[in-house]
């Protein structure tokens, strides 16, 4: 666990299930541990902070040097615990601009989430940001590996063996961490997912990220009926020139 931390509401509970072999691993927290409930009112008053939680929580995975476990590891209690907080601190800013009447719209971009952000964000570049209109359930995994292999090529890769990739789809927003120090990768969601759901982590092998793309696309249209036709994908990545 990382130290220094503020006191969580509560830690949640949680339920493990494993797919593709037991290649992927997903963890449902409970229906309270979600961004549409875990603030510091605790109390179900809805939520449009993805986008901020979910850059909050790569700068906090970077700040703390987070290291994404294989699936078949013990689940890393350090990575929820930074979601929990990624959470409360995305809660408290988001209805702070609310309140102040700064948004522009209900749901930040990456560019407005990164600047609202606070210090959190020093360090902070988007290497790029592309639109693709296609259907994410065909595109998604194609569409990340293509920009992987180009971000493995480049030389800021040298110094940075972390790739955070914010999508966005149908108006939620999940990080993807694709970790070349473990060749792993986690998938971070905030959203309510059922009556007995909320938010959830999925975590695999970097060569086996067409599974975790495969099992998001199945899972929006199990929860929501979504099925995208159109989705954005944010590339992130932390300076070390930063001063």
């Amino acid at each position: 666990m990382v130290s220094d931390m503020p006191e969580l509401p509560f830690f949640p509970k949680y339920e493990v299930e494993y797919f593709y072999d037991n290649s992927l691993c997903i963890v449902w927290f409970e229906s309270n541990f979600s961004q549409a409930y875990y603030n510091v009112h605790k109390t179900n008053r809805g939520s449009n902070a993805c986008t901020l939680i979910a850059v909050l929580m790569a700068a906090k995975c970077h700040k703390f040097n987070l290291l994404v476990h294989y699936p078949f590891h013990c689940l890393n209690m350090s990575m929820i615990q930074l979601f929990a907080i990624s959470m409360l601190e995305g809660n408290k800013i988001h209805e702070s601009l609310k309140l102040k009447n700064q948004l522009k719209h209900i749901n930040l971009n990456v560019p407005e989430a990164i600047n609202f952000g606070g210090s959190d964000m020093d360090g902070i570049v988007e290497w790029k940001s592309e639109v693709f209109m296609q259907p994410l359930v065909t595109s998604l995994y194609e569409n990340i590996k293509t920009n992987w292999r180009l971000w493995l090529g480049s030389d800021i890769q040298r110094e940075n063996y972390t790739l955070y990739i914010i999508l966005v789809a149908d108006s939620r927003t999940v990080l993807f961490i694709l970790q070349l120090k473990t060749e792993s990768v986690a998938l971070i969601d905030s959203h309510q997912h059922s009556g007995d759901k909320g938010g959830c982590m999925a975590i695999t092998e970097l060569a086996k990220m067409k599974f975790m793309c495969h099992w998001y696309s199945d899972m929006l249209y199990k929860f929501y009926r979504s099925t995208p036709q159109i989705y954005e994908l944010s590339f992130l990545y932390f300076s070390s020139h930063f001063k």
